[in-house]
Parts: structure tokens; sequence; C-alpha cells
């Protein structure tokens, strides 16, 4: 009887020291928007096992999909208090915090992805991120999501005047307000957790987003029938880091976040020009119909021609823009 008692005692004091060192010395807790398939799963999944193989299991990553831990606008308040790690949001939604970053959001800012690309690396990462540090977040990766395209349920649009009198839903964006707008569109804030019951109730015709996205989302389930290829905003959704728990860190430790910043930035961008053709053609597949603009400078004019001048000051300014704009090579903007 005594040996099976001290048998047992060993073992449930071996079990105990094995648990005390199997776990993780730190969790983490990442929010995202969006589903697990879309490219927001591709961040949250590399930028988890980066980590966690890195650090040998000494800090866990928790990703939560599809907004379970709050819309948007309310994990990026929880990340600035640092009751949240990291979330990942639509770049709109960092604007009210950071009013700068809300030139990524300006009408034609970038003709196509290399500019994209240019302009979330190096030294115009680097003013992005010092812009984001003094609203209490850090910029860990830029996930591209591809333009967004515009949707709707009621016709195809292939000049401005299909747009005129159809309602889109747009995030709480000053900007894309005022895009849509310039073209003679009714854009409705809507948050994103309702965007689907909004496109399916028919509270509005239609919403922008990229191919992916789209598919993830299975907005052709909500009413959309029709997308017009127009290129006036890229999709950048910013990974953020709490400042506060950065801060917190060991230098080791605030390395390995950068390090696997940079390592989802990298598959996810590879993941966006393999996947988004594919996603397009599995939606025509299903009956979307994809349509192509006459002729999209008569939007771009109407835009660039209203929106810079009107939100300048809004982004921080004409001096602000031209530093951005010369980070990636591009010439400066004179109104």
């Amino acid at each position: 009887m005594k040996r099976n008692i001290g048998l047992i005692l060993a073992t449930l004091c071996f079990l105990c020291s094995t648990s005390v060192w199997a776990a993780p010395g730190v969790v983490l807790k990442m929010a995202l928007g969006d589903p697990k398939e879309s490219e927001m799963g591709v961040v949250g999944e590399t930028f988890k096992k980066y980590v966690e193989e890195k650090s040998g299991g000494a800090i866990e990553v928790q990703t939560f999909y599809s907004g379970a831990l709050g819309d948007e606008t309310e994990t990026i308040h929880n990340a600035r208090r640092g009751t949240l790690d990291l979330t990942c949001v639509g770049i709109a939604n960092t604007v009210p915090f950071v009013k700068e970053l809300g030139m990524l959001t300006l009408p034609y800012m970038f003709n196509n992805l290399d500019e994209v690309v240019a302009a979330t690396n190096g030294e115009s990462a680097k003013i992005l991120t010092d812009y984001a540090l003094k609203g209490g977040f850090r910029p860990l990766t830029w996930t591209y999501t591809d333009f967004r395209y515009i949707s709707n349920s009621k016709r195809p649009i292939t000049k401005m005047d299909d747009i005129k009198g159809l309602k889109f839903r747009v995030p709480q964006s000053a900007v894309l307000l005022a895009s849509y707008k310039s073209w003679g569109a009714s854009p409705v804030p809507i948050s994103w957790s309702e965007t689907f019951t909004a496109l399916q109730q028919g509270v509005v015709d239609g919403q922008c987003y990229g191919y992916i996205g789209f598919r993830a989302m299975k907005f052709n389930e909500a009413n959309q029938k029709y997308i017009t290829e127009i290129h006036y905003t890229y999709q950048l959704q910013p990974l953020i880091m709490s400042e506060r728990v950065f801060q917190k860190m060991t230098p080791e430790q605030q390395q390995l976040m950068l390090d696997a910043g940079k390592a989802a930035q990298e598959a996810v961008l590879q993941y966006q020009i393999e996947q988004s053709s594919k996603a397009k053609e599995e939606l025509v597949g299903l009956g979307v119909v994809v349509s192509q603009l006459e002729n999209e400078e008569d939007w771009k004019q109407a835009a660039v021609g209203q929106v810079w001048p009107e939100m300048a000051d809004f982004v921080g300014g004409k001096d602000a823009i031209n530093a951005f704009l010369k980070s990636f090579g591009k010439p400066e903007w004179k109104p």
C-alpha cells in the first residue's frame, strides 16, 4: 500500500512539474475582423506559428476571427488601453485615432500593387509607424487585401451614371464617404460586423472589398450579384500591437514580434498574388458578374479633384501627404 501511495505521489509530482514547464510564459490574444479563410487568416496563422516556434512554446498566440472579440473600433480601443495584445483591422478604422493614417485611404493614392508594397516598407513604413505610435499602437504587419472593388445587388456599373442613387456600405471614414459622394452615390457608414446583414436585408445596395475577402464573407449570398473592378483605394489592414504591451516585453521578445510581423507580411503578399485571380474565377463560377469601367480616368478626376483638397487637412495636411508620397517615389501633390 505504501509503495502504491508513493508511486501515485511521484506520478502526480511529475505531472505537475511537466505542466508547469509546458505552459507558455506569455499568452497573447489577437482579434481579427475577417474569417480565417481570408488574408487576415494568413496573417494570423503565420504570425502565430512563427512566434510559437521561435519562442520554443514560451509564447502562445491565441487567434479570434470574425469579430469574436468585438468590432474593429472596439478592439483598437482595447489595444490602446493595453487590455488586448493584438488586432488586425481595416485601415479606415484607425483614422479616428490617428488622422495621418487616413492618407492611405485617399482615392487613387496608389496606382498598382508595386506602389502599395513600396509604401508599406522601408522609410514609408517608418513614417506610418511613427504616426501610429502617437495613437498608442504599433503596426507589425501590413495586410495586403487588394483594391476595394465595388459590388452591388442592382446592376452592372461601367460608367459613373450607373452608380448614382445606389446606397453603399462604407467604413466610418470621412475620406471614403467623400469619395462615393463625388461619384453621386449614397454612402452609409455601417460597422463591418453588421455589413452582411445590411446587404442581405437591403439596407444598402452594395459594398466594396477585394475578391478574396468577398469570397470569405460569402457576399454573393447577400444579394451581391455585380462586381466592378475599380482602383480608387487599396485595402490595407494593419496588424497592430498594443504599445503598452510591447513596451513591457524584453528586447528579445520585442524583436520576435517585429520578425513575426515581417514574416506574416511576406506570406500574405504572396497569398494575395496567388489567390486573388482564383477567388475571382470561383465567384464568376457562382454567377457573380464582373464588369470593367469604360473610362476610369473620369472617376479618378472626380474623386481626386474633390476629395484631396477637401480632406487634406483632415489627414494631416499637404506637407504630410507630400512627405509620404516622396518616401515611395511618387511626385508631390500640387492642388
